[in-house]
């Protein structure tokens, strides 16, 4: 967004809110405001002087000239009849003159088109001013923050909304992305309230590209309309292969959960095996099944595993954010570990809690070390 100093009277408040609208970024000083002091580490792109207010426009645009923080600053002064023909101005450069009365559509233009300007000779003269790089850089930054924003909300909008309720079963889902937005995506849906549909996929790198390569994961996953895991995983690949970048993939694990009688169907594309806890024996199983990640070749098929959950068994779904950070000594978290971590979680409560247990052996084990990867896990219960 671009700064612009507005030096009128500060009763005066149509302008600068004129200009706001516009898009700008207005910093309004009156004539009682000491000028050196009030853009004191301030960069601004440009400084409208308003002379129908502030007639001293030939000592502010001398002043500015002066300055090395507004040397190189465009400067659009709006002129009453008696000083708009002044030859003084034509001694500054980047001074536009705007007469009075005003035409806003003209300020405007006038305006825009000195930002320009200004941007085009920041990006392509090598002697451009501090101010002048600081400016390219911050305008640079402002559009960065608000594309990241943009995708960000494009990205939970892909998330479900909200998690399935059903007296047959419980789910919780801790998802902790590295970044503003991350390359771990997953969703849970139960059409009809007949069968349950979880899937996990974690993206290569993080950042924008795998946060734009999780989308096209959604969009393949609908255009898929496949309900059986190994079916689907071989149609979304057929579909993401080819567009793909070189050097960057996805892995993916699904499952399809009938809750009437406890089946559990599961593929994986390239991802962590599930584990299935069981509470009679209170020990962990692995899902595992072979496939390649998505992405990696046009033609892949993957393999079906099945199992059945008895109430009170729990199915972890997990990307390798989990299992493989690291603590201090370089030790990852791994498979064993977590499993551990599953089995050692309170029988009692819901699946919240069994999944905040997890988390807090998980966040244990870090010993405060940052994480270096998105980190999402997914719980499913069968109940009574």
């Amino acid at each position: 967004m671009d700064l612009i100093f507005y030096f009128g009277d500060e009763r005066e408040r149509q302008l600068p809110q004129f200009l706001e609208r516009l898009g700008y970024a207005v910093k309004g000083l009156g004539a009682s405001s000491p000028v050196l002091e009030a853009i004191q580490g301030q960069n601004a792109d440009l400084i409208v002087i308003d002379g129908r207010i502030n007639s001293e426009l030939v000592d502010l645009c001398t002043f500015f000239r002066a300055q090395e923080s507004t040397r190189e600053v465009p400067i659009v002064c709006i002129a009453p009849e008696h000083q708009r023909t002044l030859d003084v101005f034509e001694s500054f450069e980047r001074v536009e003159v705007v007469p009075s009365p005003l035409s806003v559509g003209t300020l405007a233009s006038r305006i825009a088109t000195q930002l320009r300007l200004r941007k085009a000779a920041g990006l392509s003269n090598e002697r451009s001013s501090l101010a002048e790089i600081n400016a390219a850089l911050r305008d640079h930054n402002t559009r960065f923050q608000k594309d990241l924003e943009e995708a960000r909300s494009i990205q939970q909008g892909l998330l479900p909304k909200q998690l399935p309720s059903d007296p047959r079963f419980q789910i919780a889902v801790s998802y902790q992305p590295l970044e503003q937005v991350g390359g771990d995506w997953y969703f849970v849906d139960f059409p009809n309230h007949k069968h349950l549909r979880l899937h996990i996929a974690d993206v290569s790198g993080h950042g924008l590209p795998a946060a734009f390569i999780g989308s096209m994961a959604k969009l393949a996953m609908v255009a898929a309309e496949r309900e059986r895991p190994d079916e689907l995983l071989s149609v979304m690949n057929k579909y993401l292969a080819p567009q793909l970048p070189s050097g960057r993939f996805m892995t993916m694990g699904t499952c399809l959960y009938d809750p009437a009688t406890g089946r559990v169907q599961w593929a994986r594309a390239g991802h962590g095996p599930a584990l299935i806890l069981s509470r009679a024996s209170n020990e962990v199983t692995q899902l595992l099944g072979n496939g390649f990640p998505l992405g990696f070749v046009t033609e892949a098929s993957y393999e079906l595993i099945e199992h059945t959950l008895e109430p009170g068994d729990s199915l972890l779904l997990y990307t390798d954010g989990v299992t493989e950070a690291q603590n201090r000594d370089m030790q990852q978290f791994g498979v064993e570990r977590l499993s551990a971590a599953l089995s050692a979680a309170p029988s009692k409560g819901g699946s919240g809690e069994v999944l905040r247990s997890i988390v807090d052996a998980f966040t244990t084990f870090l010993e405060g070390r940052l994480l270096k990867d998105d980190v999402t896990l997914m719980l499913l219960r069968r109940e009574e």
